[in-house]
């Protein structure tokens, strides 16, 4: 369930890279905002555009799902086993209404439009829920690019405000690795350079031997999900090992070239990702 639920994640981001937009766009992962009092708001994806904005709560989650209304919940049938859940569908709604809410504060107006995603075809959804649209991973493209038609609202100024907002917040809060979230040991995790758009592994090679995609972004996005999913830190042993490169030339350089923060000298330097 823990490992799956960072997989499902993944897989969601992997459809995600493949929408057009066609205009100034940002991707927010794990976002967390404090609403009114001792609210808050939690949600796994963002998309912030001039026209809109779209909140995706994903849920990876198997059996046949039936989102029952009264009250307010969803259940899981694996093999004849029934085990209730948190709904969904709630939560959605209600991460909608607080972030209208805290929107309102800002003097920002979008229109926000939200989706269940389950990140897998295979789910069998046998009672869908009554007011949130629940769609599959394979078809994010279509809805996004759909909303992607609509006429820019705010401007670019504002724009790039709300986003350096919102970012500056997760800053403050930067939430804790995957591996703590979801009780991932070490060894689960999958080592070497995978491509990014095919998912294939490279070995010491400048191009995707399946794709022929250039490794350079693979490797970059390799040492961010190092921070998502382990720790706040890289050493060149450790990105050496992470990644399975040549040497420790590979890791140092590769480390250097990115918005990283070096700690220490020598075989006990770290670094540290700065966002």
């Amino acid at each position: 369930m823990t490992r799956a639920g960072y997989n499902g994640e993944c897989q969601v981001d992997h459809f995600l890279k493949q929408v057009n937009f066609t205009e100034p766009y940002a991707i927010l992962k794990e976002v967390n905002l404090k609403s009114d009092g001792e609210s808050f708001i939690s949600i796994d994806t963002l998309i912030i555009t001039q026209s809109y904005i779209c909140v995706l709560e994903i849920k990876t989650i198997k059996g046949k799902l039936m989102f029952q209304s009264n009250p307010p919940q969803l259940l899981k049938d694996v093999d004849g086993v029934i085990t209730p859940l948190k709904c969904p569908e709630q939560q959605i709604n209600r991460n909608v209404k607080r972030l209208k809410m805290w929107l309102d504060k800002h003097g920002i107006s979008l229109p926000i439009y939200s989706y269940i995603v389950l990140p897998y075809s295979k789910t069998h959804v046998a009672l869908p829920p009554k007011f949130a649209k629940i769609i599959m991973g394979c078809d994010i493209s279509s809805y996004i690019e759909e909303l992607n038609e609509k006429q820019p609202i705010i401007s670019l100024e504002t724009f790039d405000k709300l986003v350096r907002s919102i970012s500056e917040i997760q800053d403050k809060y930067f939430p804790p690795p995957l591996s703590n979230r979801y009780k991932i040991d070490y060894h689960q995790i999958r080592k070497g350079l995978i491509c990014s758009y095919c998912f294939k592994t490279i070995k010491n090679e400048k191009k995707c031997p399946n794709c022929k995609k250039s490794t350079k972004l693979a490797k970059k996005e390799a040492v961010e999900d190092w921070f998502y999913l382990w720790k706040d830190s890289i050493s060149n042993r450790e990105c050496l090992e992470f990644l399975g490169l040549k040497d420790a030339f590979a890791a140092s350089y590769l480390l250097r070239s990115m918005n990283l923060i070096p700690i220490g000298k020598g075989p006990s330097r770290k670094y540290i990702w700065q966002k």
